[in-house]
C-alpha cells in the first residue's frame, strides 16, 4: 500500500466526473453492488423455500436504473454536499484509539463526515443482522471470522478484490493468515483490522512466595501431563498447605489452584487439540471433526486437570461466567491462566500484583496458538461506495494502524508495526513480547464455516457437562461433532 492519501487521491482521480474511464468504473461499481442485492434478497428467499417470481420485472428495474446512473456519471456519494458515514464497533476501549485515527481521516477528507457508534458485543450481532434485513446497514463494520461466511455467502459484503487490484494495493504488509480468514471463493470482502493470540498469564507474587522460577518453556502431554501438570501441583495448595499429589490433600478446601482449565474454545481448548496435532475443523467451509482420537486426548487431558488431578476450579464455578479466567487470576485464586491479547488490559485493571507474559506450555505437536483477526468490511448496499472505500483503505492503511497500535490499543494488521504495540506496554511494564513471537510461530485458525454460531451454542452446551464429569470425552465429543455438523448444514445455502 502507498499510504492512505496517495491511495486515496489514485482513488478519486479514477471516478472523476469528467473521465470517461472515471464513468466506466463507477458504472461498474454500481452495477456489482446491484447484483449483490439481487443475489442477497435470493439468497434469504431461498433459505425460506421461496422462490422469486417477478425476476424479469427486477431485471429490468436494475437496468433502468443502471441507465439512468451511466447517463449522469455520477451516483449517490459523489453529490456536492458532505458525504455521512457510519462505522459501527462493539469495543468501547477501541472506540478511542479509532476516533483518533478517523479525526486525521476526516482532516485529510473534509468531503466526509464519520460517525463512530458502538455496540456492546452481547447486542452487536442482533443488531447488524437486523439492520442488513432491513437494508440499513453501517457503511463500514467490524466483521469477526464467526459471522463471516454467512454473511459473504448472503451477499451482505462488498467484494474488494476489483478495487483492490484497481488501486494496486500491496497485500503482502499484512499477515497472511489474517487475509485468508476473510476470503471467500477467492475473493476479499475485508481488510485486516487487527490480530490476537494467546499466551500464558502467571501470577509473579505467588512465584516469588513460593520460591518457584518463570514458567518458560512448560511442555505438556496426554499421558503424563508433562512440567504443566507438576508445576500446576506444586502451585495448588489446600487449606493444610498440602498439594495434590501429597497424602491427605483435600480437594474439598483448596485455597489456590496452579492452573485454569475451563470451558472455552478460543483461550483454552482449541489450542491443545492443535498442539496434540488433532484438528476442531478439517478445513474452512467443512466440517467439524473434533471427535478423533488426537482432538479427545487432549480434551481428556483439560477435563483431568479439573476432575482427576485437581489442579483447576471445578467447572461448576466456571462454566458459562464471562471472562471468568480474568476475574479469578485478579483475585490471586489462579496462579496460571491462558488468555488472548485482547484482555491484557482487562488483566492490568483486575490485578493488584505483578504478573508475567510467557508462551504456550508446548504439546507433542509443539506450541501452537490460535491465531484470530477482525477485518473491517463495507456494506454491499451502501449509498456511498465510493466514501466507503476511501475508509476502508484509511483503516487498512499503515498511518491510522500506527495511531491505533501505538495507542496500545490493538495488534496491527501489518506486520512491520507490531513493534509499535510492543512499545506502548513496555512503557507500562508489560511484556508482550510472547504474543509476537508466537505469531510468528504455528498458528491454527477460528473455525471458518457457516452456521458456527447456533453449532458454538450446541457444542458449549455439550462441553459444560464434559467438564463437570457428567459425559465421557468420546460421548460428548460425538454428540458435539454431530450437531455442529447439523447446524452447518442447516445453514448452508441450498441445504
Amino acid at each position: 500500500m502507498t499510504g492512505g492519501v496517495l491511495a486515496h487521491h489514485l482513488f478519486a482521480e479514477s471516478f472523476s466526473p469528467d473521465d470517461t474511464e472515471g464513468e466506466t468504473m463507477q458504472f461498474a461499481i454500481w452495477s456489482r453492488r446491484l447484483s449483490v442485492v439481487r443475489r442477497s434478497r435470493y439468497a434469504r428467499n431461498r433459505k425460506k423455500g421461496q422462490r422469486l417470481t417477478n425476476w424479469f420485472a427486477l431485471s429490468m428495474s436494475i437496468v433502468v436504473m443502471l441507465t439512468g446512473l451511466a447517463a449522469c456519471g455520477t451516483s449517490a456519494s459523489s453529490s456536492n454536499g458532505p458525504v455521512n458515514l457510519t462505522y459501527a464497533l462493539w469495543d468501547p476501549t477501541e472506540q478511542v484509539g479509532y476516533q483518533q485515527s478517523i479525526n486525521v481521516f476526516m482532516q485529510q477528507h473534509p468531503n466526509i463526515h464519520v460517525t463512530i457508534e458502538e455496540t456492546p458485543w452481547a447486542q452487536y450481532w442482533q443488531k447488524l443482522n437486523t439492520e442488513l434485513a432491513a437494508g440499513d446497514a453501517p457503511d463500514v463494520f467490524w466483521d469477526n471470522v464467526a459471522y463471516f461466511p454467512q454473511f459473504a455467502q448472503e451477499g451482505a459484503l462488498m467484494d474488494l478484490t476489483p478495487l483492490i487490484q484497481q488501486n494496486k494495493l500491496n497485500l503482502s504488509i499484512y499477515y497472511p493468515n489474517l487475509l485468508g480468514q476473510f476470503q471467500y471463493q477467492g475473493k476479499y470482502y475485508g481488510l485486516p483490522k487487527d490480530w490476537d493470540t494467546i499466551s500464558l498469564f502467571y501470577n509473579k507474587a505467588i512465584f516469588q512466595k513460593m520460591g518457584l522460577p518463570a514458567p518458560t518453556n512448560l511442555t505438556w502431554n496426554p499421558t503424563d501431563g508433562g512440567t504443566l501438570l507438576k508445576l500446576a501441583q506444586q502451585l495448588t495448595v489446600d487449606k493444610n498447605g498440602l498439594h495434590p499429589n501429597q497424602a491427605g490433600f483435600n480437594s474439598n478446601a483448596i485455597q489456590q489452584y496452579g492452573f485454569l482449565s475451563y470451558n472455552d474454545n478460543q483461550e483454552m481448548y482449541w489450542n491443545f487439540i492443535a498442539e496434540n496435532g488433532g484438528q476442531f475443523m478439517n478445513k474452512p467451509f467443512g466440517q467439524f471433526d473434533f471427535n478423533q482420537p488426537k482432538a479427545v486426548q487432549a480434551l481428556q487431558f483439560l477435563v483431568n486437570l479439573t476432575t482427576k488431578w485437581h489442579v483447576s476450579p471445578p467447572a461448576s464455578e466456571t462454566n458459562n461466567i464471562s471472562n471468568v479466567h480474568v476475574q479469578l487470576f485478579g483475585r490471586g485464586q489462579v496462579a496460571m491462566i491462558l488468555a488472548g491479547s485482547w484482555n491484557t488490559s482487562n488483566i492490568v485493571q483486575q490485578s493488584n500484583f505483578p504478573f508475567g507474559i510467557t508462551e504456550l506450555p508446548s504439546g507433542p505437536a509443539g506450541r501452537i496458538t490460535v491465531m484470530n483477526g477482525l477485518s473491517d468490511a463495507i456494506y454491499a448496499r451502501t449509498p456511498h461506495p465510493q466514501e466507503a472505500w476511501e475508509l476502508e483503505q484509511w483503516l487498512a492503511s499503515p498511518q491510522s494502524q500506527q495511531i491505533v497500535s501505538g495507542g496500545g490499543y490493538v495488534w496491527p494488521g501489518i506486520q512491520s508495526i507490531a513493534p509499535q504495540y510492543v512499545a506502548y506496554w513496555q512503557k507500562k511494564g508489560v511484556d508482550v513480547n510472547p504474543f509476537l513471537q508466537e505469531a510468528s510461530g504455528q498458528t491454527t485458525s477460528y473455525p471458518i464455516t457457516p452456521g458456527y454460531n447456533q453449532a458454538s451454542t450446541e457444542i458449549n452446551d455439550i462441553f459444560n457437562d464434559m467438564f463437570l464429569g457428567h459425559i465421557p470425552v468420546q460421548q460428548a465429543t460425538n454428540q458435539a461433532v454431530q450437531q455442529g455438523n447439523a447446524a452447518i448444514q442447516s445453514s448452508t445455502p441450498g441445504s
